[in-house]
């Protein structure tokens, strides 16, 4: 259950266009990168597009480049699981294009919006099953019949 409202909840962000030297430290960011100006892509296992695509976050900014933190995969340690990730150092003049991750209101609302129609149809129709099953049976009315009482003689 957790693991689907992630997954919907992930689906209420977009990129959009931005200028990279604002973007704050900390923020989810997609770059597209050229590859020959950035010698770090060889350690990632990306498509061999002439123009990669790094999405990440931006862990910091040095002199002569940004710090993108790319993730790579998960390790799992019982029932936590830790995100790995991998560094890339990204010179300024080899960013083609930035886009910034922003919450988009509309997706969301829409979404909370059908999740709670989802759950009240659902409770209106169990309520609706629940009284259109057969009656309780009710207890048996008491017993009226007299009773002969036998006196023995003799």
């Amino acid at each position: 259950m957790v693991i689907n409202l992630v997954l919907v909840l992930a689906g209420c962000f977009n990129y959009v266009p931005t200028d990279f030297t604002t973007v704050p430290v900390g923020e989810d960011i997609r770059l597209i990168v050229s590859r020959e100006r950035v010698p770090d892509l060889s350690e990632l296992t990306l498509q061999d597009d002439p123009a990669p695509v790094l999405e990440g976050t931006l862990e910091r900014r040095e002199d002569a480049s940004l710090i993108v933190r790319i993730p790579v995969g998960r390790r799992a340690e019982g029932f936590h699981s830790v995100a790995l990730g991998q560094a890339i150092h990204v010179p300024p003049d080899a960013i083609i294009s930035a886009e910034l991750r922003v919450l988009d209101g509309f997706k969301t609302a829409g979404i909370i919006a059908g999740t709670i129609a989802g759950g009240v149809t659902l409770l209106l129709l169990g309520m609706d099953a629940i009284s259109d099953q057969a009656p309780l049976p009710q207890p048996d009315p008491p017993d009226f019949r007299m009773r002969l009482i036998s006196i023995p003689i003799g």
